[in-house]
């Protein structure tokens, strides 16, 4: 008996490469990996906005409790600054409008002893962003 004689054509019949669905596999995994990348990176570059504009608003507002105590405490309590006001900042290229409230009630029983709210207000995209601050203000 004569062994089966093997042609070029039956030993290279099977083909290399990758089938449709596995290419198709492949393309959705790093679609979703990219578009996951895509998105962290707008979610940080909001975060980041929000927090240079609280840092700026903290700043601010300090700096706004420090004037109206010098004030009070130069015209010897008889009156200070208080109200609504707004102050625009231009951060990272682009103006910010922060709204400051600020709220003055005596405190009873203690003469020359007032309680100062202030809350500042921004808006960070389509967010309305507020921080609060609350003081004591005397004479002394």
């Amino acid at each position: 008996m004569k062994p089966p004689t093997r042609t070029m054509s039956s030993i290279g019949n099977k083909e290399k490469g990758f089938t449709f669905v596995e290419v198709m596999v492949a393309l959705v995994i790093l679609s979703a990996g990219i578009v996951m990348i895509y998105k962290s990176f707008f979610l940080y570059a909001d975060y980041l906005s929000y927090l240079t504009c609280r840092l700026h608003a903290t700043q601010m507002m300090e700096s706004k409790i420090a004037d109206i105590e010098r004030s009070f405490r130069q015209s010897q309590g008889s009156s200070f600054d208080t109200g609504a006001m707004t102050e625009t900042v231009k951060i990272n290229h682009k103006r910010v409008d922060f709204n400051y409230t600020i709220n003055t009630t005596s405190l009873l029983g203690l003469e020359g002893v007032y309680r100062m709210d202030i809350t500042l207000a921004w808006h960070d995209g389509h967010r309305l962003m507020q921080l609060s601050r609350a003081s004591l203000l005397t004479k002394i």
